[in-house]
């Protein structure tokens, strides 16, 4: 099975602050990866550099089997990588579906209509919100327009950073079925960042455990102890 997203001892961080230790990981085609830490593990720095926002100081990335490492994010993006990140995820003056259009930039505009119209069926109330300003939309709400705006120009490789935090369980349960409907439907790739437990590990397939910039353990969700060896690690 073909490697969708690998990387090979990454170093990064934020100037002389080194974040990335030494990143190791593979994920194959159709896998759900859940990489599980606690705050500051370096779980969002990593989503930055294999996008290209932070710019890796050392190691590999191949996403697709390509190299591309010190790519520019618009380049990365393009060979059909989305990504629904934890912060800054709207232009809050903007309309709803000028966000999601933003999302599809590179699709002609009868591929982002029916987009559109694909993950208005996944989250039906997108309809009635298209002229709404992104900034007025409830948390919640905000949270499955970034999912559908990810979704929308059906990348084969989806990134997902905490999208469940401060959710209602409703909400939360919303997003986990739509994320397990796409992967069904067209056998999507999905790393998910998350420190909830519950949610990953009613989907994900396999897991991988990061502290202080590097990935300690990995295992799988078939694995009658992978909850309890997640929460151990949450709760140390």
């Amino acid at each position: 099975m073909s490697s969708v997203l690998s990387c090979d001892q990454l170093h990064s961080g934020y100037g002389a602050v080194e974040v990335l230790s030494g990143v190791s990981l593979k994920i194959q085609a159709s896998d759900i990866y859940a990489l599980v830490g606690k705050n500051g593990a370096g779980k969002t720095t990593l989503l930055q550099t294999i996008l290209g926002v932070l710019k890796a100081t050392a190691g590999s990335i191949m996403v697709f089997e390509k190299e591309v490492a010190g790519m520019p994010t618009h380049r990365i993006v393009t060979s059909g990588l989305a990504c629904a990140p934890q912060e800054k995820a709207f232009f809050n003056d903007l309309t709803v579906d000028e966000n999601l259009r933003l999302g599809s930039l590179s699709s002609s505009k009868s591929e982002f209509v029916s987009g559109r119209d694909r993950v208005i069926e996944m989250f039906p109330f997108i309809a009635n919100r298209l002229r709404q300003r992104a900034g007025t939309l409830s948390g919640g709400e905000q949270a499955m327009v970034k999912v559908a705006r990810a979704l929308l120009p059906k990348p084969k490789l989806v990134l997902l950073d905490e999208v469940t935090e401060g959710l209602q369980p409703l909400t939360i349960d919303r997003v986990r079925d739509v994320l397990m409907r796409d992967h069904t439907e067209r056998n999507t790739t999905i790393l998910v960042v998350e420190q909830n437990v519950d949610f990953v590990a009613g989907f994900a397939t396999r897991y991988g455990l990061m502290e202080r910039g590097q990935i300690r353990a990995e295992g799988s969700f078939a694995e009658a102890d992978a909850v309890d060896r997640i929460s151990e690690h949450l709760s140390i």
